[in-house]
């Protein structure tokens, strides 16, 4: 293995580009996940003519036997083929889809190797493969193994344990929050000619989760009498039950809503105390603390960032939580478009317009990016004199703004979350 390394570092100084050739006669396993079935191809050594290979060897999709199921014969014969092997490579595409393979290898003892779908794209195409096609991906994602077998950041890494208990419920609660927002507005539009009085007022969730609109629509017992007096006398002097009722569909709706926010509640009490208890991620909230971050905010900021051994720059930080730039330049023009997380992104453009929009936070760091946010503000109102009202340009403010607080945010952390 030592004399594995050193090779591995004359061939890096020297420029030479046959050293993925130590990998060969190793089993690698390609395998491209589809919704209940996984496709894989196994290779020993690269190819000397890939796109020969994959002619010579390409099965009938019909009767494929590297085709497996998620049923009961499909995992005992994808076992068989996997015991042995040296990793199985997949994309992190559907993570629900591969969530199960995952598992089974796991059982096998078979390390797993996740590869960005954009160099499985590249290395593709680069190999003249067919688009759209499972074989061709699993043999691309084998190739790329091997090319890159001693090269630990050519991976996606993800962390397991704590992490992936705030990712899942993280994921979880977006989820809930985008199917709760129809189930809303649908009711709304009902209660529009059914409650007209109440069909817009504002109603959030109160201590037991429940909001006290839509509580006392579905006729649900609630904890607190928040709200109910409310909404009885509203509606005893609504014009709408001379005309018509509250359907059973609307009460269904807000049944509905009631339920999600109650998920809601409590999946939110599980993620606060894993984010905020949790002694791995101490000196990460205190940091965060500085520059008053929510709950969702610093979730996400853990999901991203934990370990933060992973970032060896800060530009590496930023693009990894979608304020990065990527160079797309052709001849004389020179050209940059952002890169990164849009989920990322959207967490933290959030961030920007309740903590410093609304001047909240109060930390040394704190008011130097509130300086900065008014400095961007000015500058570029100079700048643009008749754009300084419109969307575009509070959003070019706040994305200067953010970009300043995540290299001041990488600083921070690397003094306190690193040992």
């Amino acid at each position: 293995m030592l004399a594995r390394q050193h090779l591995q570092v004359i061939c890096e100084q020297t420029g030479f580009s046959f050293f993925y050739n130590l990998a060969q006669n190793m089993r690698i396993i390609g395998g491209d996940v589809c919704k209940s079935s996984i496709v894989c191809w196994e290779l020993f050594e690269t190819p000397g003519d890939l796109r020969q290979h994959f002619k010579t060897n390409r099965r009938k999709k019909q009767d494929d036997d590297l085709t497996f199921h998620l049923n009961r014969d499909g995992e005992a014969d994808f076992i068989d083929f996997i015991k042995g092997a040296d990793c199985l490579c997949m994309e992190p595409t559907g993570v629900n889809y591969s969530f199960l393979w995952e598992k089974i290898a796991q059982v096998c003892n078979v390390p797993i190797r996740w590869i960005g779908h954009p160099e499985v794209k590249y290395l593709r195409k680069s190999e003249r493969l067919p688009d759209k096609n499972d074989q061709a991906d699993a043999l691309t994602l084998a190739l790329y193994a091997i090319k890159n077998w001693e090269k630990q950041t050519a991976f996606l890494r993800f962390e397991s344990g704590i992490v992936s208990q705030v990712n899942e419920l993280y994921l979880d609660l977006k989820s809930l929050a985008a199917h709760n927002a129809a189930a809303i507005n649908k009711c709304r539009h009902k209660l529009a000619k059914e409650f007209p009085e109440a069909a817009f007022i504002r109603s959030v969730p109160g201590a037991d989760g429940l909001s006290p609109l839509f509580a006392w629509v579905a006729q649900r017992p609630r904890y607190t009498s928040r709200g109910h007096r409310k909404y009885d006398r509203l509606y005893a002097e609504s014009i709408a039950p001379k005309y018509i009722t509250i359907s059973e569909f609307t009460r269904y709706l807000a049944n509905q809503v009631c339920d999600n926010h109650l998920w809601d509640y409590k999946m939110t009490q599980r993620l606060s105390k894993l984010v905020y208890n949790s002694p791995a991620f101490l000196k990460f909230n205190q940091t965060f603390d500085l520059y008053r971050f929510g709950l969702m905010t610093r979730t996400m900021l853990l999901i991203k960032c934990y370990p933060l051994s992973r970032f060896d720059s800060v530009g590496a930080f930023k693009r990894r939580l979608g304020f990065g730039q990527q160079e797309n330049s052709s001849g004389d023009i020179t050209r940059f478009h952002s890169v990164g997380s849009s989920l990322a992104k959207t967490e933290l453009y959030l961030w920007c317009v309740g903590a410093i929009g609304k001047k909240r936070l109060t930390s040394e760091v704190g008011l130097e990016i509130q300086r900065k946010f008014e400095h961007y503000k000015q500058q570029l109102s100079q700048q643009q004199p008749d754009q300084d009202s419109t969307g575009k340009f509070t959003d070019l403010v706040r994305s200067k703004t953010i970009a300043f607080m995540l290299r001041r945010l990488f600083r921070d952390l690397k003094r306190n979350c690193t040992d």
